[in-house]
């Protein structure tokens, strides 16, 4: 009677044991579930409609653009792939008042990353870029990141209206062609909303503006 009476408690015991573990393992399935649908400490306060642009360099450094909650627009630096990167950055480039709320982003950039351009639109639907050079160039092409109405060399000087409130297509492209680094920006104009326009510009000369297609030479 008595080794039945041990059995009994030994099972019973080992009973509870499993129940605690099988507490212990549903409540980690719980927490990561809830992990992985509540926000992060270390998230990105996203604009729900935003759009996101990314550039890549050769060493596989990368930069992503994104437009915060506020309506600003932020620069996020990755070293490496972002498999095994490290975050080197997450600073703003362009203000919350430059920017319309839910813009299309474009960017790009040089092989090494040490030139990019960005590419989005102002509140009044104006196509507006901000520039990354890390060495100065001439006085209207110094180093750092210049931007806004002040900035001659811009696409935002030309005043190119987009049309809006619907229209979000916007795409660029960098080039080298003659020695010379060449932008080509395509948008839907508010000028001519039944076409593509092709906003072009090689080296120190301005910006052209060409609808789509272009005309076959003969």
């Amino acid at each position: 009677m008595f080794k039945v009476l041990l059995v009994y408690l030994r099972a019973l015991h080992e009973g509870t044991t499993l129940i605690n573990l099988l507490f212990q393992v549903f409540s980690l399935i719980a927490r990561g579930v809830y992990a992985g649908l509540a926000p992060q400490p270390l998230a990105y306060n996203v604009a729900p409609l935003a759009d996101i642009a990314g550039i890549q360099g050769s060493n596989a450094d990368s930069r992503m653009f994104y437009q915060r909650a506020d309506g600003s627009i932020w620069q996020t630096c990755v070293s490496g792939h972002w498999t095994n990167g490290r975050t080197t950055c997450d600073n703003r480039i362009v203000p919350a008042n430059e920017v319309l709320y839910g813009t299309p982003l474009a960017a790009v950039a040089t092989p090494n990353l040490t030139e990019w351009h960005l590419f989005f639109l102002s509140p009044t639907y104006t196509l507006s870029e901000y520039i990354y050079q890390q060495t100065s160039i001439s006085t209207t092409n110094p180093s750092g990141v210049r931007g806004g109405t002040s900035c001659t060399d811009c696409i935002t000087s030309e005043q190119f209206v987009v049309v809006g409130p619907r229209s979000r297509a916007l795409s660029a492209l960098y080039q080298v062609q003659n020695d010379e680094p060449k932008l080509r920006v395509w948008f839907v104009s508010a000028g001519q909303p039944n076409t593509v326009m092709e906003a072009g510009k090689q080296g120190n000369q301005v910006w052209q503006l060409i609808g789509m297609p272009n005309p076959v030479l003969t």
